[in-house]
């Protein structure tokens, strides 16, 4: 930074021996509140129309910034310099604003960021003075380099501090971790808080039913629990459990005091160990000389009892026996069922209560499920005569269609060439054959007779397939499948299916019955079938014949079972799919619900060798 005089002239001047001592200060500054108070007395002494300054650095909470340093004094008149804060603040730059009810005063305003975090600002009130304002922007410019060095300096240092604080509360739980015993862990740790706290003794003790029982002790592996010192250590820690704050013994608690008095020592700490609102275990540190404990060391042991709650929570539940897990679960229902508050565990078990009665007594009606299709008591296949391309289709599936209507058409082209060649053919063996007879010529009539016989073959044969271009339905009934409106102009091949057409109103009523329920279907049994487009309108039906082959189907075993319906209906058509349900007898709610179950359960048993 430059100085406004040179070492001579200070040394020849009081001011100059005042921005010496300033100087001095700087350079000797120890603390943050020193430092800064020397900078900002050198740089309002380089500008003498300054009237007051201050140096404002963020709170520990983040939230506010607070002075650190003044120039002159501290007094209410620095409140009106607060906008120039604000601003230089939320717009990260330096700023200038005139005071609003003191024409003449100017507000100089610049921001400190630490790693590109605004970590405070350095604000001044100074007599307008146009040739100044710049100067003092520069030199403020270069001079918070120094401000912000030493923030970043504190940030690192916390950080710092905070991370030797984890580092060391992460080893001390690592110890509760370590012995596969919790006792001896909790021993161990003692031990560790004892020599780290340099206490002379540490205890733990474990909370359970609000009783607290004396677990571990620093530098004793054994001890008497009836013994007085032990009584007073666990009257001590239940006090701290009940205030459920941390207790320390210079404060004026009773059982503290007590403890005190039986141990010899100057002062004790307690702090419970809870999660979730309750208390797992206490802490209790006790000291033998005067000194309590420091704000930094409630700090790693306030952060250590945060974090070693659920580790406490996860070892104590983990060394319960089998009779203790039973007991504490049955105490916590039971409580919840009778005690007071826990409405809706009450109402839940109410509701249970009433259930598992429905589901034991209450008869109902068991119906088995079963996909169900529609086909028709005969199908008529209408199928490509001869090879071709397809030049027409007049019907898709779903059309009604009457016996002898065209269903598909395809290209007669080629026939009519081929017929008409053969018709000329046959024409020629004719004339060939009365030239013959008019000669008398056995040989050539024979000939003759047979070469017009094989042309009048084939033409017959182009006729008749002629005939066959258009594919025609065999009788009344409805296209079951078949859609070649997207196929003009392919080839077909012969025998390839083209239509299915099934005859109207007589029809075959289809259920697939997995195999897991076909063992209580039977001949007779009643039931009921809604087809999914005729949802509205259940239709009764009886069962008629049991198939005795299964089939798979999606991943499951089918059997085939056929029905006939009570009453026959109009609205029904073949292809339909719907569901029915058989009528097998009358069974409890509970059997109905859950002897799928039982018989998986049954059957994996069996499967077991059980």
């Amino acid at each position: 930074m430059n100085l406004p005089m040179s070492m001579e002239q200070e040394e020849a001047s009081p001011e100059g021996e005042l921005v010496q001592d300033n100087w001095e200060r700087f350079v000797r500054a120890r603390t943050s509140d020193a430092f800064c108070s020397a900078w900002l007395a050198l740089i309002c002494e380089k500008f003498p129309n300054a009237r007051q300054a201050a140096v404002l650095v963020e709170a520990q909470g983040g939230q506010a910034f607070v002075p650190i340093a003044v120039w002159p004094t501290a007094h209410a008149e620095m409140a009106r310099m607060s906008a120039a804060v604000q601003r230089a603040i939320g717009d990260r730059r330096a700023v200038v604003l005139p005071v609003a009810d003191q024409p003449g005063l100017l507000h100089v305003a610049t921001p400190l960021s630490v790693n590109e975090r605004i970590a405070g600002a350095v604000v001044l009130e100074m007599i307008a003075d146009a040739s100044s304002v710049p100067s003092l922007l520069r030199e403020l410019h270069w001079g918070n380099a120094w401000l912000s060095n030493l923030l970043g300096k504190r940030d690192h240092d916390a950080a710092v501090e905070a991370s030797t604080r984890s580092l060391g509360v992460l080893e001390a739980i690592a110890t509760t971790l370590r012995h596969e015993r919790f006792q001896q862990a909790l021993f161990d740790l003692c031990n560790e808080l004892r020599h780290r706290f340099g206490c002379t003794r540490v205890a733990i003790g474990l909370v359970r039913e609000a009783k607290v029982t004396l677990v571990a002790l620093s530098e004793a592996a054994t001890f008497e629990k009836s013994s007085p010192l032990v009584q007073a250590y666990v009257a001590a820690m239940g006090e701290a459990c009940d205030l459920a704050q941390p207790v320390e013994s210079q404060e004026g608690y009773r059982a503290h005091a007590a403890l005190l008095q039986r141990t010899g020592s100057s002062t004790a700490l307690s702090l419970p160990i809870a999660q979730q609102a309750r208390c797992l275990a206490v802490l209790t540190l006790e000291r033998g000389d005067d000194r309590r404990f420091t704000e930094d060391e409630r700090k790693w042991l306030d952060a250590f009892v945060a974090l070693s709650a659920p580790v406490v929570a996860q070892r104590r539940d983990a060394e319960r026996n089998s009779l203790q897990r039973l007991g504490d679960e049955s105490r916590r229902v039971l409580k919840h069922l009778l005690g007071p508050r826990y409405l809706v565990w009450k109402v839940g078990a109410t509701l249970a209560m009433i259930a598992l009665a429905f589901l034991i007594f209450l008869p109902i009606s068991y119906r088995v499920t079963a996909k169900t299709m529609t086909e028709g008591e005969i199908q008529r296949v209408a199928a490509a005569p001869f090879e071709g391309f397809l030049t027409a289709s007049f019907v898709r599936a779903g059309d009604t269609v009457s016996e002898g209507q065209v269903l598909a058409q395809l290209d007669d082209h080629d026939l009519q060439v081929e017929r008409t060649k053969w018709a000329s053919d046959r024409d020629q063996y004719d004339n060939k054959l009365r030239e013959a007879m008019a000669q008398h010529d056995l040989t050539a009539i024979q000939v003759v007779s047979a070469q017009r016989d094989e042309a009048q073959a084939q033409l017959d044969l182009l006729n008749d397939k002629l005939a066959r271009t258009k594919i025609r339905a065999p009788y009344n009934g409805v296209v079951v499948s078949g859609d070649l409106s997207q196929q003009i102009g392919t080839p077909v091949e012969i025998g390839k299916k083209l239509f299915e057409v099934a005859p109207l109103h007589n029809y075959r009523i289809i259920l697939q019955v997995d195999e897991r329920d076909i063992g209580a279907i039977q001949v007779g049994q009643p039931g009921e079938l809604v087809m999914h487009g005729l949802a509205g309108a259940p239709m009764p039906f009886t069962v008629a014949k049991i198939m005795p082959v299964a089939t798979a189907q999606d991943g499951k075993n089918v059997y085939r079972v056929e029905a006939q319906l009570t009453h026959g209906t109009a609205l029904l058509l073949p292809g339909m799919e719907g569901v029915g349900k058989v009528s097998v007898g009358r069974r409890t709610l509970g059997w109905v619900l859950l002897h799928s179950l039982f018989d998986w359960l049954r059957l994996s048993l069996w499967n077991w060798g059980l």
